[in-house]
């Protein structure tokens, strides 16, 4: 391990821009502001630029000081035309990956490694650190722990690089309380770090609504509650999409989804309620868009709507309360959210809660305001990408004075 006092980070994630995702997101934000704090980074991701039956190539880029390096070609996000690749196969692209990764490692010479996401990054960088003699923190941002620890074929891979994490970082209580579920004795070795957040300089919102003037026919009197992400399960989608039925009955409320249309899951748990909503003109999808697009869109409604029954740290959620929408959300989000203030929290997986507290927000014009000018604050206070990475840096110092 390399014992100069600057940081030399080796960070594994599972993306990175212009990997779409909020793991890449995160990253990315998290990487640059590593490097503003004097730290050296090098970050190893995968790429599916090309057909999985090319030989092992790399792609180096630097961005704002963080070196990226790209291991292709890789399973994930690959255009396989809906072919399942059978584990085994999936075990050999692993292993081309670390053997690429470990080169660069050796090289590098970390003083600390960090993944974002405990599957295919965790793995391989549990074994880079072993292999370079570095700490390793393990993030965990989201299926990764919530979904993952209930999947037999996968629980035994978590483990395994929670075991070998000297820390493991959660972006949410939540994700900690699943974590200490399946593995209790990391209660000691975890702790939360909240995502922090940068907007793009091109999304800020505008006073009128140049989207949804010209793509919809909803009058400007309707409350707008946003969606912002991909409409999927574990947002709970089929509970918003109840909730709105409720909620028109009293109020008529249109909800703008700011992404994709639903996916085959989705469309079998809710298909007919998303089809009769969009018949009664209830419901507008943009369609997958660039971020500084998609953010400029949401800024033209009203609510910024995150009913998750699982899920990390949303960045939908803590972009939509920034560019001054009020946040109605499940408790899963109660690290951001401080309901009967700065928004409303519902209970997580009830239509009608969530129902109830859309109506409350889309009846009173005053309290939207009010709220929203509060959460608005609490991103700016809490939710600071420089902070988020002090946060990180403090933990790497603390690592490395053992």
């Amino acid at each position: 391990m390399n014992t100069s006092s600057k940081h030399r980070v080796l960070f594994v994630s599972e993306g990175y821009p212009p990997t779409s995702g909020g793991v890449a997101t995160s990253a990315q934000r998290v990487a640059r502001n590593l490097v503003r704090l004097g730290c050296e980074v090098m970050l190893l991701t995968f790429d599916n630029s090309q057909p999985l039956t090319n030989e092992d190539y790399l792609v180096c880029e630097d961005d704002n000081g963080v070196q990226v390096r790209r291991m292709g070609p890789f399973f994930l996000k690959q255009p396989t035309a809906g072919i399942e690749l059978s584990e085994k196969i999936r075990a050999i692209f692993r292993r081309r990956a670390f053997d690429q990764m470990l080169t660069l490692a050796q090289s590098f010479q970390p003083t600390v490694v960090l993944s974002f996401y405990l599957l295919n990054a965790g793995l391989l960088a549990a074994y880079l650190a072993r292999a370079v003699s570095a700490p390793y923190v393990a993030g965990v941002r989201g299926n990764d722990i919530g979904r993952n620890i209930f999947s037999v074929d996968r629980l035994a891979a978590v483990r395994l690089v929670v075991d070998s994490a000297d820390r493991i970082v959660c972006v949410n209580q939540h994700l900690r309380q699943r974590l200490l579920l399946a593995f209790p004795e990391a209660g000691s070795r975890s702790s939360v770090i909240v995502n922090g957040l940068e907007l793009p300089i091109n999304c800020l919102p505008k006073p009128a609504r140049p989207y949804l003037d010209v793509n919809t026919n909803w009058s400007a009197r309707e409350p707008v509650a946003v969606f912002i992400g991909a409409p999927r399960e574990k947002k709970g989608i089929a509970c918003l999409l109840h909730a709105v039925e409720l909620v028109r009955a009293h109020i008529p409320l249109r909800l703008l989804i700011v992404g994709p249309a639903l996916g085959a899951v989705e469309e079998r748990q809710c298909g007919m309620a998303w089809s009769q909503l969009i018949d009664c003109n209830a419901i507008h999808v943009t369609g997958h868009q660039d971020r500084a697009t998609a953010l400029q869109i949401a800024a033209e409604g009203d609510i910024v709507v995150m009913p998750s029954i699982e899920d990390g740290m949303a960045n939908g959620l803590l972009e939509g309360m920034a560019l001054g929408l009020v946040p109605v959300a499940s408790d899963l989000f109660s690290d951001v959210v401080v309901s009967d203030s700065a928004g409303w929290l519902v209970k997580r997986n009830s239509a009608e809660a969530l129902a109830a507290a859309l109506v409350e927000a889309g009846m009173s014009q005053e309290q939207r305001s009010k709220r929203a000018t509060e959460a608005q604050k609490l991103i700016a206070k809490n939710h600071q990408p420089a902070g988020e990475a002090s946060a990180y840096v403090a933990l790497f110092k603390e690592l490395r004075a053992q």
